[in-house]
């Protein structure tokens, strides 16, 4: 399968499941991530905050506000980059240009490489640390200098394969993975 007849196919997976199951997973994935030692050890990370039927990280970002962890979120401020804007409380949000929720100006940013942990949500994963995104690149420019030690994919578990995702050489590979049902660590 190329790499874009997958990608259509595992939004359309993703999209097919109910909001009723979206929400169920989110807490058994949120719980999942909190037992993480990544994330218990790390004090800045970036999270996300999801679209629609997307691997919800909300709870576990009110969890990491307010146990005092610093948290930042994407920001696509051009077509090509995005920053990691500071996130200071879920209910301090407006929506971006790409119809995702994003911090209310003005909000302060951290660079990529000083970040302890960064959540990094995804089409697809497969079992050996590969990771096919929205296609726009994205992430991969913005962990391009970031150790993949600090790179964890975020998904539900129906979005893992065991078959090798297409990767291209500037696709970044991840070192963990953690879903709803299972975390896995890949180096």
């Amino acid at each position: 399968m190329d790499k874009q007849t997958m990608r259509l196919a595992f939004k359309a997976r993703r999209q097919a499941m109910s909001e009723a199951e979206c929400n169920e997973r989110a807490n058994a994935l949120c719980a999942n991530i909190l037992a993480s030692k990544t994330y218990v050890e790390a004090k800045s990370i970036m999270a996300y905050l999801a679209m629609p039927k997307e691997a919800n990280l909300d709870a576990l970002i009110a969890h990491a506000l307010k146990v005092g962890k610093k948290v930042y979120v994407p920001v696509c401020i051009s077509k090509t980059e995005m920053v990691a804007a500071e996130l200071t409380s879920l209910d301090a949000v407006t929506i971006g240009v790409l119809r995702i929720r994003i911090p209310k100006e003005p909000y302060a940013c951290i660079a990529p490489t000083d970040l302890d942990l960064i959540l990094v949500p995804g089409v697809a994963f497969d079992t050996a640390g590969g990771r096919m995104g929205m296609g726009a690149g994205y992430y991969d420019r913005f962990l391009a200098d970031v150790p993949a030690e600090r790179c964890v994919g975020v998904a539900w578990d129906t979005q893992v394969v065991s078959e090798s995702i297409p990767m291209d050489v500037h696709d970044k590979r991840l070192a963990a993975l953690i879903t709803d049902v299972q975390s896995l660590q890949f180096k």
